[in-house]
């Protein structure tokens, strides 16, 4: 067979797989996001696997966000708008977005993120190929509120080659290298999520859909795609970055994540060494996060000390150095203690985490069990 040959049964074969795939509902929550929002609904339309149905849901914006979507509409009769009577929040309108989709499938965009070129056609293929699974992710870039490059998003990379997990398998990767679901790449089963979950709980906050994800994986498997799919944008502003900078709601909700994994609906999915694997990690990242407020507040204090005295005498500068040096290894001595007392030196784990923070490269970083 020569090189056009096998082109083209590999294009028949994707045509074959498309062909079986079901409808696809797109879901946008939109509050205030008017600078973004054209070019997020443009990159959804642009699609080579066109959405049955875009569906646009906007929280009482107070910016022109509105009359964006209508002009949009008028171009693209695929879009529709949804309007909230009061602002709910983004929990509300995907529940809402829900509640709406008609498809077998759904996708939740965020009116400030862009997806990119082949999302929905590779994800729905994959998907076809295996209709069992309860969702599909792929990897994930960063940008800054202008577009610019800034890496890709630091997740476990499970697979070198585009795959289904079946539930087993799921809870071991997960076990053994950590969450890797990225929400702005996810295509979801509709049904698994109205019948096997709660929809989005408003008490998880951030950990809503995180919660969602674990339990559509754990209960039916899912889709992986060792590529870039979409891109997150990095806003001061976004609610991510809002929530996750409030420690007592960070914690709050993790507990809370850990409880409902323990309740009788959802502990026959997770096995009780996993939730305590997962407990520990959780609470491991959450209390090196609030180590690293403190170094810096510590930082920053000795930086208004060092202006006290800008031209610093050989004394000073010795003074400086020696609190800069203790506070640097308090800090390193707790880190280690919470690595004692949180993960039990699971040094695989560590190494992935080590690996995943400081890997430039999506690909350089080591696939997990194939």
């Amino acid at each position: 067979m020569n090189l056009m040959q096998h082109r083209n049964t590999d294009d028949d074969a994707l045509a074959g797989q498309l062909s079986e795939a079901k409808t696809l509902s797109v879901i946008v929550p939109n509050y205030n996001h008017a600078q973004f929002l054209t070019e997020a609904l443009q990159a959804i339309v642009d699609q080579s696997w066109r959405a049955t149905e875009v569906i646009v849901i906007d929280d009482c914006s107070t910016d022109n966000s509105v009359e964006l979507i209508e002009e949009f509409i008028r171009k693209h009769p695929i879009v529709r708008l949804y309007r909230n009577e009061k602002n709910g929040g983004v929990i509300y309108s995907l529940n809402r977005g829900l509640s709406l989709a008609k498809g077998d499938y759904v996708y939740f965009g965020a009116a400030d993120d862009r997806i990119c070129p082949g999302l929905f056609e590779k994800s729905m293929a994959l998907l076809a190929q295996y209709p069992q699974a309860g969702l599909c992710s792929a990897l994930l870039q960063l940008i800054g509120p202008d577009g610019e490059d800034k890496g890709w998003i630091s997740t476990p990379v499970i697979s070198n080659k585009a795959c289904y997990l079946p539930p087993t398998k799921v809870i071991a990767d997960l076990t053994a290298y950590g969450f890797w679901f990225t929400g702005q790449t996810i295509v979801y089963r509709r049904d698994a999520i109205v019948n096997d979950t709660d929809g989005f709980l408003q008490e998880l906050a951030h950990r809503t859909d995180h919660f969602v994800d674990y339990v559509v994986a754990a209960k039916h498997g899912a889709c992986f795609i060792p590529e870039v799919l979409a891109t997150y944008r990095i806003l001061a502003s976004g609610y991510a970055e809002t929530v996750f900078d409030n420690e007592p709601l960070s914690r709050s909700t993790f507990a809370r994540l850990i409880e409902l994994m323990r309740s009788p609906r959802y502990a026959p999915l997770f096995p009780e060494s996993f939730v305590h694997s997962l407990e520990d990690r959780g609470w491991y990242d959450l209390e090196v996060r609030t180590l690293r407020r403190i170094f810096q507040s510590q930082m920053d204090f000795i930086g208004r000390l060092k202006a006290l005295k800008p031209s610093a005498s050989l004394l000073d500068r010795l003074f400086f150095l020696l609190l800069t040096m203790l506070t640097i290894v308090a800090s390193t001595v707790a880190k280690i203690y919470l690595w004692h007392r949180r993960i039990n030196w699971d040094i695989r784990w560590v190494m992935m985490k080590f690996k995943t923070r400081f890997s430039k490269h999506a690909r350089s970083l080591p696939p997990a069990r194939n």
